[in-house]
């Protein structure tokens, strides 16, 4: 840490010098992801802010540059604190980011329209953060910002980070869930829209499966939102159920690929909560299926990747294959009608093999 004063008699280059260790510090704390340590680091961030104020930004694009750093890191911190005065503060000091931005020459270098297009995004993080109708609304529009720096970074040949624009559509789709009405619609396409640019590296890339799995996690969300909310467009559910629980076994193979890896631990939440949704929905409205869904998952015969041995995904399968058999037997003739008694028996039958299979397979897991 600067132990030493800095005094505007300083050359720029020296007191840029001691901002730079401040950020550095402020980094260091901020990305171990400690939430005692966020004070700490909006400190570092604000004394390194405060000196690079002083620095002739207005003659020099590289001391701006910096100076959109402060701003940046200073908002980044405040959202993550997260009370309502933080929040606003935070939104304030995006803005000043973008101010700030917008200056520099954005067809020089693709790392400023990069920068701005994250400011919009990040000022739209702390928006929604902020949870009011009108801060959502603002939240979508600060998106809609970020996405036209994208487009105009493309146009102009400078292309930026290509986790730029998966990532502020993924947003974006939340974002829909959350408005009033919720668009839940809207929010499925800007989900097919995001898997279309992440899964050529959602195999390769830690980001891109992050996003990838979100997606997912987001589309059956508004699968689930949308069939709890009358009237249900009945002539489309059929279609939504089949999508969402497709999403829901991709999710598993994805997840599979990446735990031979060392999967990161918000990753299996993301995989239970995925194989809660898929189980959930074919329960309240295709048990008939859940079966061949449950052994597509859980089954390595059936040709299931999963090497888990999370045994809540085990026990939710048995659970939920008990819930549907009681279901079937409940509602039979209703659903099925009295001429196709011998499909519910099938499908019985079916459910009651499923069972024996995935209990099978949490013993070996348990034993492996």
């Amino acid at each position: 840490m600067p132990s030493a004063p800095v005094t505007n008699e300083d050359s720029p280059e020296d007191r840029n010098a001691v901002a730079k260790v401040w950020m550095k510090r402020g980094i260091a704390l901020l990305s171990a992801n400690n939430p005692s340590a966020l004070s700490e680091a909006l400190h570092c961030f604000e004394q390194a802010l405060e000196i690079r104020r002083t620095l002739p930004f207005e003659e020099s694009s590289w001391f701006r540059w910096l100076l959109t750093a402060c701003w940046m890191n200073r908002g980044d911190a405040l959202t993550r604190l997260g009370n309502p005065a933080q929040l606003t503060a935070a939104v304030h000091s995006f803005d000043q980011a973008i101010f700030h931005l917008q200056k520099l020459p954005l067809d020089e270098d693709a790392q400023y329209r990069g920068r701005l297009a994250l400011a919009w995004m990040n000022r739209s993080l702390a928006l929604r953060a902020e949870g009011t109708p009108e801060s959502l609304h603002a939240a979508l529009l600060s998106l809609d910002q970020g996405k036209t720096v994208i487009a105009e970074s493309v146009a102009a040949s400078l292309p930026v980070n290509t986790e730029l624009l998966p990532t502020l559509l993924l947003n974006r789709a939340a974002l829909l869930l959350e408005v009033s009405p919720p668009k839940m619609l809207d929010a499925m396409q800007l989900v097919g829209e995001t898997l279309l640019l992440c899964q050529p590296s959602e195999h390769r890339t830690l980001h891109s499966a992050e996003i990838g799995l979100k997606a997912r996690h987001i589309f059956c969300r508004a699968v689930a939102m949308l069939l709890e909310s009358p009237p249900v467009d009945t002539s489309r559910a059929d279609d939504w159920i089949i999508q969402a629980t497709d999403k829901v076994d991709e999710a598993m193979h994805l997840t599979a690929k990446w735990e031979s890896q060392g999967m990161p631990e918000h990753f299996r939440v993301l995989r239970r909560e995925l194989f809660r949704y898929g189980c959930s929905l074919l329960l309240a409205y295709q048990p008939h299926f859940m079966a061949e869904f449950l052994l597509d998952v859980l089954d390595p015969g059936q040709g299931s990747p999963l090497l888990t041995k999370e045994q809540d995904l085990y026990q939710g399968g048995l659970e939920a294959l008990d819930m549907a058999s009681s279901e079937l037997r409940r509602r039979g003739p209703l659903d099925l009608g009295l001429q196709k008694m011998d499909r519910l028996i099938e499908v019985l039958e079916s459910l009651s093999h499923a069972a024996e299979r995935i209990k099978k397979r949490s013993e070996q897991s348990m034993a492996g």
